[in-house]
């Protein structure tokens, strides 16, 4: 019985350390200021959820109001069906003038030819030498307005 309810302890405080632990995410890429909105209905309306594997670059503020963080922001439908945002600075560089390239859903450095996986929105690096995943930034979709809001 005493057994028990060690076992019970232990797996109680094992549940409160993870539940209270928060990750954050390691980056080398400085913060930028970082706000793009996009109306997904009128804008770009095959980029929907239901249609994964597809991805938009922006490189470039589309209007006054946008950020787009360090070097442009790169934003996936991925596998999972949801959007994922991530910043298009390779964090082995740290170039902001020569952002990764996008190939399907891969994004590839031109200077350390590193190659980040978009797929599941992690943007883990696959070949190479980074030991960091590209920034990752919140999307975050309303389907009542069809817009697609990326924050820090």
């Amino acid at each position: 019985m005493r057994f028990y309810k060690i076992f019970i302890i232990a797996w109680l405080l094992c549940c409160g350390l993870l539940v209270s632990c928060k990750q954050s995410q390691k980056t080398s890429i400085p913060s930028y200021p970082v706000h793009l909105v996009l109306n997904i209905t009128a804008e770009y309306p095959h980029f929907v959820k239901e249609n994964v594997c597809q991805t938009l670059t922006f490189t470039e503020r589309k209007s006054q109001t946008d950020y787009i963080g360090y070097a442009g922001i790169v934003v996936s439908i991925g596998m999972d069906g949801n959007y994922h945002a991530h910043d298009m600075g390779c964090p082995h560089c740290l170039n902001r003038n020569e952002p990764v390239e996008i190939v399907g859903m891969y994004a590839k450095c031109p200077n350390c030819h590193e190659q980040y996986d978009l797929s599941y929105g992690y943007a883990l690096p696959t070949k190479g030498i980074s030991r960091e995943p590209l920034r990752k930034y919140t999307a975050t979709y309303s389907s009542l307005s069809g817009k697609l809001i990326i924050t820090p």
